[in-house]
């Protein structure tokens, strides 16, 4: 699938709308949030108004992210009419979740770095070789002529750092570095960003990143390691779908690992398997995703897995990921 517009003509629609509603994808990180932030900041710097919405709640680690309510899509103020629909980081109609019904309140462009899966939105603008969406929304703004307010310096470093694991992963480029550089050399405290985005983790995250370890389990000679978090598991350790959010990169991290898969039971879905998978840039762990319905890149990928059991859910993962290595 192509794009259907360019970052100019972005620029030049959005210069002409007034109202904008800007959507996160569901379960918002940083990538997605930093994004919806800044490019209200600058929109509202332009004098229009914003309202930002997603499926669900902000986790308490990222709140700090948030200059003004994230709105459930039911709780949208009463009288904001949006003409344009903006969603940010969002590769598929799926990871919009119950915003989705928000598209047709007006014109909506995508605007992703995700492989594109999907042209949900009027018009799709999806760059696979940024490493972050926070990346293209950098873009953007220099599109928009905007102003670079130190906020929304904070914020696109937030956002480029949480999707890059704090420029360590193998999507990061030179061009990465070259927008982060200039944002650094506007006084952003990277150092205190980066410890509320992978610091500053609570007793329960802890536990679950015990259990995670705890988990894993070896298949092909050790090239694929997994961990599986059943509900059964999080709900024996009181945690939440909320502390079990960040261990996609446990499996992975492990000496001569191709591919590291971990899978967490939707607590709103028993038999439902979110699978995230990562891997060395070898391996295209994103076609291996779309075995399971989903996709991304080519080294961090997801799907889904439906199944009556941990085994069975397992299976149909590390089936998906044999397919690459064999």
């Amino acid at each position: 699938m192509t794009n259907n517009i360019t970052l100019p003509e972005i620029s030049d629609k959005l210069k002409k709308k007034d109202n904008i509603l800007i959507i996160c994808h569901v379960r918002p990180d940083g990538d997605t949030l930093a994004c919806a932030f800044a490019l209200s900041h600058a929109l509202k710097a332009m004098g229009k108004k914003t309202v930002i919405t997603s499926s669900d709640p902000v986790s308490d680690r990222l709140s700090f992210l948030c200059d003004d309510s994230v709105y459930l899509p039911d709780s949208i103020p009463h009288g904001f009419c949006p003409d344009a629909v903006v969603a940010v980081d969002v590769a598929s109609i799926s990871m919009l979740g119950d915003c989705n019904k928000l598209l047709n309140m007006a014109e909506s462009i995508k605007i992703d770095h995700h492989n594109p899966l999907e042209q949900y939105a009027d018009y799709n603008y999806a760059d696979s070789q940024s490493a972050s969406c926070s990346e293209i929304i950098f873009d953007l703004l220099n599109e928009m002529k905007a102003d670079f307010s130190f906020r929304i310096c904070e914020l696109l470093y937030a956002g480029i750092s949480f999707d890059t694991g704090c420029f360590k992963h193998s999507n990061v480029k030179e061009s990465t570095h070259t927008k982060a550089a200039y944002l650094v050399s506007r006084n952003v405290d990277t150092a205190n960003i980066n410890q509320k985005l992978f610091g500053n983790k609570t007793k329960n995250e802890i536990e679950a990143l015990k259990l995670a370890y705890n988990n894993l389990e070896f298949f092909a000679d050790g090239k694929i390691a997994v961990t599986c978090i059943t509900n059964a598991d999080r709900e024996a350790k009181g945690l939440s779908m909320d502390d079990v959010s960040d261990l996609a990169q446990i499996p992975f991290e492990i000496n001569g690992v191709l591919i590291g898969i971990t899978l967490k039971e939707k607590d709103d879905a028993p038999g439902n398997y979110k699978v995230s998978m990562r891997s060395q840039p070898t391996v295209d762990v994103g076609s291996a995703c779309k075995r399971l319905g989903g996709g991304g890149h080519r080294c961090a990928a997801g799907g889904l897995a439906v199944a009556d059991s941990r085994g069975a859910a397992i299976k149909l993962a590390v089936d998906a990921a044999l397919a690459e290595i064999q």
